[in-house]
């Protein structure tokens, strides 16, 4: 009874941060979202946010999650430019998203900079525990990403990725 409740009571008040929601949302992470001035959080219809799920923006960044989709115990989305999770997706505990590289950084000769890349996670994505997903990724429809991944570039569509870096070791999956 007191779990229903207190699920209540964090979906409200993650509600009132949220820039626009769809029916049937559940969340379980209420104070857990830290907004920059003018950004946005989007998220569809029968999205689950589960406990101390982490939500980060900097000024004026975007966050969309669509219908359908599971967001794990302490996963953090960090979006400084534009974080987009599609339909469908299943996303463990622990998984982290970021779109920056948070420091200045550079080699021998350049301007040291902070490099910020939109993330993008297409429908029907399947994302395993302490995942990384890193600046500039896409994620094509269907993968799945193992537990453990570091995900530096593009994961092509209906393909199994795994390691540090990540790395093709499956393709043509299917998953339920």
């Amino acid at each position: 009874m007191f779990e229903l409740l207190y699920d209540a009571i964090s979906t409200w008040r993650v509600k009132q941060k949220l820039t626009s929601y769809g029916d049937n949302i559940r969340a379980r992470n209420a104070g857990w979202l830290w907004l920059g001035e003018n950004s946005e959080v989007h998220v569809g219809n029968n999205v689950l946010l589960e406990r101390k799920v982490r939500i980060s923006t900097g000024k004026n960044a975007r966050i969309y999650i669509d219908d359908n989709s599971y967001i794990g115990d302490y996963s953090n989305i960090l979006a400084v430019k534009e974080i987009t999770i599609g339909k469908d997706c299943a996303i463990s505990w622990h998984v982290c998203f970021m779109d920056t590289t948070s420091h200045s950084i550079g080699v021998k000769g350049e301007k040291p900079r902070t490099k910020i890349e939109p993330i993008r996670v297409e429908d029907h994505v399947w994302i395993g525990i302490r995942a990384v997903i890193l600046k500039g990724v896409t994620v094509g429809q269907g993968a799945i990403i193992a537990n453990n991944a570091v995900v530096t570039k593009d994961v092509p569509p209906f393909t199994m990725v795994a390691g540090n870096p990540a790395k093709v070791i499956k393709e043509d999956v299917i998953w339920e």
